[in-house]
């Protein structure tokens, strides 16, 4: 029996429905959060599907090719059913090297053990996700952290600073403004999803509220200096989905990673600083705040 799965393009509307499948409590990665989801749609056009009351989320990404991510509340007796019904369905594509992506090993453990597939992992390397302890990026103490509190004390000694929400459009405007101003500096040495991102991050300003999400603006003397906007998980985890910081100011990602923190997650116990895209730069910047947890993220194809 042939059986048609219909995938449907993630609007805005589809928040309650994706959100009635995502075990926020039990979540490591941020790629399920709604609010990714909605913010990189377009980028990876993102997609999903209810599959036998079983959330599955297509996306494309570059150098991966279209894949399915990983079913959310599935039933492990059925997972071989549910395999089937996608691999049948990819035989109307040519594109498509993975069947799976953005799964963890759970999943994996899952796949080997409720079927009978041969299967193949691959560890998406570049998409491994930075997970820190929240009150040392806030405390800064000890010798690895030294480099880090000298350029807040640096900023917070020459700059007369406020710091304000995102949460009116003439704050929102001197983030785009920033935005655009960064990516001409660096747009040399960016990836497709950083160029991206403008568009992105206008979806994200447009919706604060409606994702309850919180941000961060700091201003010296009038002007924008950085800006941040990131989210609580649950209980243990917040995510930081943008940091963007004018380098003229001396200091200001190393004020802007740790005010925020103080000012929205100083309660939280860990913060997820998403992936490092395979960016030289960004890796050691990521590296220099020393994670306590790499979220892995693999690949799977199956024969």
């Amino acid at each position: 029996m042939i059986v048609i799965i219909s995938f449907k393009c993630l609007t805005i509307e589809d928040k309650d429905l994706i959100e009635k499948y995502v075990d926020k409590e039990e979540l490591e990665s941020y790629e399920y959060l709604f609010s990714s989801l909605y913010m990189w749609r377009k980028l990876n056009n993102v997609k999903y599907a209810i599959v036998n009351d079983v959330l599955v989320i297509e996306k494309n990404e570059e150098g991966k090719g279209t894949f399915y991510a990983q079913p959310l509340k599935y039933n492990k007796e059925k997972l071989t059913e549910l395999v089937d019904m996608l691999i049948e369905r990819n035989d109307d594509f040519t594109d498509r090297d993975y069947l799976f992506g953005d799964v963890d090993e759970r999943f994996i453990e899952d796949l080997k053990k409720y079927t009978d597939y041969k299967i193949e992992i691959k560890e998406d390397i570049n998409d491994s996700e930075y997970v820190y302890n929240t009150n040392d990026l806030i405390e800064l103490k000890g010798k690895k952290y030294h480099g880090k509190k000298n350029h807040v004390n640096s900023f917070e000694k020459s700059y007369e600073y406020e710091i304000k929400a995102i949460d009116n459009e003439k704050v929102i405007k001197d983030c785009i403004i920033l935005l655009h101003k960064w990516h001409e500096e660096v747009a040399v040495t960016v990836d497709k999803e950083m160029l991206m991102e403008i568009d992105a991050i206008k979806d994200l300003f447009s919706e604060l509220h409606f994702f309850d999400l919180k941000s961060i603006a700091i201003y010296v003397d009038g002007e924008l200096a950085g800006f941040a906007v990131g989210e609580t998980v649950n209980d243990k985890m917040a995510v930081i989905h943008v940091e963007r910081g004018e380098t003229d100011y001396k200091g200001i990602y190393a004020f802007l990673n740790r005010q925020f923190l103080i000012e929205s997650f100083s309660d939280i116990e860990y913060v997820n600083r998403q992936e490092d895209t395979g960016n030289a730069g960004l890796r050691k910047a990521k590296q220099s705040y020393h994670p306590v947890k790499m979220v892995k993220k693999y690949l799977v194809k199956i024969a």
